[in-house]
């Protein structure tokens, strides 16, 4: 849904601005020794497989670009954002947070980061300082939810955001303590069982988003229904 969006915005804009409130890092190396059942076979693997009929989703491209001899390297979501933006041969001006210095460490290694600008420090608090010095655009909410408040925090940062004219995307678990208690937000879920998905203790995920026009909306539902099909044809 993150690829969606910012690829229906790329559409519509030459440079993407994007935020996001706790980043995690660039990207993941999958393992995938033979024999091996790592838990993103069953997910992201459980996808892989269907490649060929999942060319009409920006991210699944994505994944292909980087992923020429097979399934290896997993973005993370800015880097997904990132190679979004490259794909569409826009200009990207992302800021974003994470608290964790390994992740700091992750980002300052990497050779080319092509309009990302990472800040080591409170994701929640630096969006909000953002949210006063910069045009609206994409933010992606996605606390680890270590401490109690960050439901709450989460909840009043889409709503603050939106306010200000910003797409914003907040993901969160079915099964877990997240869920928000937000009126008049659209949401958007996936139960992983329903899709032919093993998602361990986690149920499904819920996207919820604000700032999104009715037709955003409605591509982004038609889009879920048809990755479901896709996973569920064998």
């Amino acid at each position: 849904m993150l690829a969606e969006v910012a690829s229906c915005q790329l559409v519509q804009k030459s440079c993407l601005i994007y935020a996001e409130s706790h980043v995690g890092r660039p990207e993941y190396l999958l393992d995938n020794r033979l024999g091996r059942q790592s838990e993103w076979t069953k997910g992201i693997g459980r996808c892989w497989r269907h490649l060929p009929a999942l060319q009409n989703f920006c991210y699944f491209k994505v994944l292909a670009n980087l992923n020429p001899q097979g399934l290896r390297r997993y973005p993370g979501s800015a880097l997904l954002v990132q190679e979004t933006t490259r794909m569409h041969g826009s200009k990207l001006h992302a800021e974003v947070w994470d608290v964790d210095s390994d992740v700091a460490a992750a980002w300052a290694a990497r050779q080319d980061l092509s309009g990302v600008r990472f800040h080591l420090g409170d994701g929640f608090a630096g969006i909000r300082s953002l949210l006063d010095r910069s045009p609206p655009g994409l933010l992606l909410i996605d606390p680890p939810y270590i401490n109690p408040e960050d439901s709450k925090l989460a909840e009043d940062l889409l709503c603050t955001a939106a306010e200000k004219g910003w797409i914003v995307l907040w993901w969160y678990m079915l099964g877990g303590k997240t869920i928000p208690e937000v009126s008049n937000i659209q949401s958007l879920s996936l139960d992983f069982a329903d899709a032919g998905m093993d998602g361990g203790r986690w149920q499904g995920a819920v996207v919820t988003i604000a700032g999104a026009s009715d037709s955003l909306i409605e591509h982004l539902r038609e889009q879920a229904a048809t990755l479901q099909r896709v996973i569920q044809s064998a």
